[in-house]
């Protein structure tokens, strides 16, 4: 990878990066890990400033999708032939 197809400096600090010396993760690029732990925190922090009162984390959402399809195969079982139905006898 030449030099002129990725950014001067890092995403974290600015510091420039070295020829030899620069860390990728997640399509930004950094000096260090340390740099990049510290983008990944920063990051979790506006999230959760942003989020506020909502729900944190994606398993709330899962749950909910996960519930709907059971609760919506229950509906069509009970809704089918039943042998106390008043159609049956």
């Amino acid at each position: 990878m030449g030099i002129g197809s990725r950014p001067a400096t890092c995403a974290s600090c600015g510091k420039r990066l070295g020829r030899k010396r620069w860390y990728y993760r997640n399509g930004n690029y950094f000096c260090t890990r340390r740099c990049w732990v510290t983008h990944q925190d920063k990051a979790a922090t506006e999230r959760a400033k942003g989020a506020g009162a909502k729900p944190s984390g994606p398993e709330a959402p899962a749950v909910a999708q996960r519930a709907a399809p059971a609760e919506a195969a229950g509906e069509q079982a009970s809704a089918g032939t039943s042998p106390k139905s008043p159609a049956s006898t």
